[in-house]
C-alpha cells in the first residue's frame, strides 16, 4: 500500500474517532436488541506504533471505556426518541433503534504494528468482529462478520467478509481423556485458558489465552490475529486457530500455505476449493501440553491452564 498523505502519528483521539466510526457503521439490528462489533484490532505503521507503544495499554483502556460510554449515550437518545414517537404516534408498534448491547464480557481492543507494509505513516488499519446468530430460516451456521477498514487521512475504505464459526465438537476429548469422564469446565471471563510460549524476530514471548478462540499468524491490516508472529513470510498471515470448547478440551486447525505440525505430526492442511480459495484444514484435538511447529519457522509451546 502506498504511504498515505498524512504523516503525523495518529493520536489517541484520532484512533478513537476511527474506532467510533467503525462501531457506528457495523452494527446488526435484531427485533429487540442491536449487536455491536465486540472485537477491534487497530494496526499502525511500525514507526507510528513504536512512538505510542509505551502507552498502548493506557490507550486500550481509554478506548474500552469510551466504547461503553458511547453505547450508553446512544441508548439514552434512542429511549428518548422512542418515547416521543410513542406519544405522538401510539399506533406505531415497530419503533426505531433497538437498544445497543454492551458486551457482558467487555470490549476486546488490540493495538499492534502492521508487519506487512500495507500501511503508510499516519494511516490506520481497523478490523472489527461481530458474531452473528445463525439464520434459522436457512438452517445455516452462526457466522462472524469481519470488517476490515483502512483510514488514510479523511478517506476510509472497507471490505466485509462473513466467516462461519467452527461447529461445536461433542464427544471428543484431548489425548488421554475419556468423553465419559469429561465434565464441563466453567471459565470466568478473562481467566487464563492456556499459555503460548515462543520466540520470534522480536524476542521471547509468553501469551496468555483468555478467550475461547485464538488466531495466530503474521497478521496485518487486512488479516486480524490475536497472536502476531514477526518472522519469515513462510508463516501465513493467519496460520492456525485454537479453540476451547465448553468441556475444556482444545482443538487446532491449520489455515496456512506451509503447514502446521503438533508434536511432529502435520495437521490436515488447508486446501483450495473449486474457486482456488484456500479453505481451513479439519480441526484436530490438541493435548493439554503440546509443541506447535509453525511452518518450520517458529515453535510454540502450548500449555492448558489447570484452573
Amino acid at each position: 500500500m502506498a504511504a498515505g498523505s498524512s504523516t503525523k502519528v495518529p493520536s489517541g483521539v484520532t484512533i478513537w474517532r476511527a474506532l467510533r466510526e467503525e462501531l457506528l457503521l457495523n452494527m446488526y439490528e435484531l427485533p429487540t436488541v442491536t449487536l455491536p462489533p465486540t472485537v477491534f484490532h487497530v494496526y499502525l505503521h511500525p514507526r507510528d506504533f513504536t512512538r505510542i507503544e509505551g502507552i498502548a495499554p493506557r490507550i486500550v483502556s481509554e478506548l474500552q471505556k469510551s466504547l461503553t460510554d458511547e453505547v450508553r449515550r446512544m441508548n439514552e437518545r434512542r429511549t428518548t426518541s422512542k418515547g416521543l414517537v410513542a406519544r405522538l404516534m401510539p399506533q406505531d408498534e415497530e419503533g426505531e433503534g433497538a437498544p445497543i448491547e454492551v458486551p457482558a464480557s467487555g470490549w476486546d481492543v488490540y493495538i499492534q504494528a502492521d508487519q506487512n507494509d500495507e500501511l503508510g505513516p499516519g494511516d490506520l488499519g481497523i478490523e472489527s468482529m461481530l458474531p452473528l446468530p445463525a439464520a434459522a430460516e436457512f438452517g445455516g451456521p452462526p457466522t462472524t462478520r469481519i470488517v476490515k477498514s483502512v483510514v488514510t487521512g479523511v478517506k476510509r475504505t472497507s471490505t466485509t467478509v462473513d466467516v462461519p464459526q467452527p461447529a461445536a465438537t461433542s464427544g471428543t476429548a484431548t489425548a488421554g481423556s475419556s468423553p465419559a469422564t469429561r465434565t464441563a469446565v466453567p471459565t470466568e471471563h478473562n481467566a487464563e485458558r492456556a499459555s503460548l510460549t515462543y520466540v520470534d524476530d522480536r524476542g521471547a514471548h509468553v501469551f496468555s489465552m483468555r478467550k475461547d478462540t485464538l488466531s495466530v499468524g503474521r497478521g496485518g491490516s487486512a488479516v486480524w490475529v490475536d497472536v502476531q508472529l514477526v518472522t519469515t513470510p513462510k508463516v501465513s498471515r493467519e496460520h492456525f486457530r485454537l479453540r476451547r470448547n465448553a468441556a475444556g478440551a482444545f482443538f487446532i486447525q491449520d489455515l496456512s500455505t506451509w503447514g502446521t505440525s503438533v508434536d511432529g505430526t502435520a495437521l490436515p492442511p488447508a486446501s483450495p476449493d473449486g474457486a482456488g480459495v484456500l479453505q481451513p484444514g479439519a480441526e484436530q484435538p490438541l493435548a493439554p501440553v503440546a509443541r506447535i511447529e509453525v511452518a518450520d519457522a517458529v515453535v510454540i509451546e502450548f500449555k492448558a491452564s489447570t484452573t
